[in-house]
């Protein structure tokens, strides 16, 4: 990485950036404007990996069809089928070992290996039961008597959508935002991330709950209690059977056990490829209308603004992991000015996202068009999400959020501020 800003650029002559706390770039010819950007790549796994290789395959196709004058919506095609009858054949294996192991401790329980072997089928069925999702234990959970003011906020947005009302609220410290359906009853949590929303401005929270209940609205399979829990299924049986690498010192009986398990490993592997396939074309889908449900709810300037936010996503990431360090420094100047150091985080935090430069926005907004950024395997590029905003017909906020809502939700959210915040001090 590059430092000492004002310089000249050493391939044009024009004057670098001059804020050495980014990467100091060349606005004109782009010199060093990949500076300090990893390669998502570098992380994924082989399911993670496969996926965004499709969402960069999809990328331009896709955005051209969402951006036509009568784009698709999520259909019931041959991919729905596809997914379906994958979907299913997880679940019938599971009942089918699940069974087996009933039918040898039935018939065999007064011998030792049918009943030793059923016991171990129906282990093995336990194991590979449907995910069915559950409510977050990390976080704050905020109820209804918790925060009335929220929840109103978020019955507005669900009921202007068409969309079935939040269950329950969860907040974290993350820079994300999610909404999923959990359990048999199929209830629905609003997870918010206060490093995300703390960065927003109150009309960028509007879009960002529109564009949540938005997924809610679409039908996007990952949210399908088939579809989605025989994902999750077969993701648990990857993680138990994948060949662990390396094999150096591992014993004659290991080393076969392991090489027995590459076979079903990778079957699952196979599996997890093809719903991915039949999937992600619907879910990216799903995402370009959720974006577009954002609009309609919070603006099309405010969804805008709230995507150049998530470009800043890591960045925001990187300042909350480092202030356990300055935790101490923290503490007495807060104290001094009158206020709790675990809230002071947040305030903190909305005014380093304020200090960020624009020429540093606009370098992340160029490195996402180079690289093909993401929030996740599963998503449209952001470059092309923003695009295809920007080119729709603009609207103007179904709802708003004034200064005395916000403050008043602020108000409730304070708790978690302050318990979350003295997690983020802790590092």
């Amino acid at each position: 990485m590059e430092t000492g800003g004002g310089r000249p650029c050493p391939q044009c002559g024009q004057r670098l950036t001059d804020d050495d706390r980014f990467v100091v770039w060349c606005t004109s010819c782009d010199w060093n404007v990949r500076g300090g950007i990893e390669d998502d790549e570098e992380h994924d796994g082989p399911v993670d990996a496969f996926r965004r290789r499709l969402s960069r395959a999809y990328g331009e196709e896709l955005f051209a069809r969402m951006t036509s004058e009568r784009p698709p919506r999520p259909g019931r095609g041959a991919a729905y089928v596809g997914a379906y009858t994958i979907a299913g054949f997880v679940h019938l294996l599971t009942l089918a070992v699940a069974g087996a192991g009933v039918w040898l401790l039935v018939t065999g329980w007064r011998a030792v290996i049918p009943a030793v072997l059923g016991t171990l089928l129906l282990g093995l069925a336990w194991l590979m039961r449907p995910r069915l999702g559950r409510l977050r234990r990390h976080g704050v959970r905020l109820e209804r008597a918790d925060a009335p003011a929220l929840y109103a906020l978020l019955d507005e947005v669900a009921d202007t959508l068409g969309a079935p009302r939040a269950d329950v609220v969860v907040v974290d410290a993350d820079v994300n935002a999610s909404v999923s359906v959990f359990g048999l009853g199929r209830r629905r949590m609003l997870v918010l991330g206060l490093g995300l929303w703390e960065a927003l401005t109150p009309q960028q929270r509007v879009g960002l709950l529109g564009h949540e209940f938005g997924h809610l609205v679409n039908g996007d399979t990952s949210e399908m209690l088939v579809i989605g829990s025989a994902h999750r299924t077969l993701i648990e049986w990857y993680v138990l059977l994948r060949p662990q690498s390396g094999t150096s010192g591992l014993g004659l009986v290991e080393t076969a056990a392991r090489l027995l398990m590459f076979v079903p490993a990778s079957a699952v592997l196979l599996l997890l490829h093809a719903l991915a396939q039949l999937t992600l074309r619907a879910r990216q889908q799903a995402e370009y209308l959720a974006d577009d449900l954002e609009t309609r709810i919070g603006s099309t300037e405010a969804a805008i603004g709230g995507m150049d936010v998530l470009l800043l996503a890591d960045a925001i990431a990187f300042w909350l992991d480092q202030q356990y360090v300055t935790a101490g420094t923290v503490h007495r100047a807060t104290r001094g000015a009158g206020r709790e150091p675990d809230e002071a985080v947040w305030e903190r935090l909305k005014e380093y996202v304020a200090s960020i430069p624009e020429h540093e926005l606009e370098r992340r907004r160029r490195v996402s068009v180079l690289t093909a950024h993401a929030e996740d395997q599963t998503h449209p590029p952001t470059h092309l999400r923003r695009a295809a905003v920007e080119r729709r017909e603009h609207h103007a906020a179904a709802i708003v959020l004034d200064v005395a809502r916000n403050k008043e939700v602020d108000a409730e959210l304070d708790p978690a501020r302050r318990s979350l915040g003295r997690e983020v001090l802790r590092g």
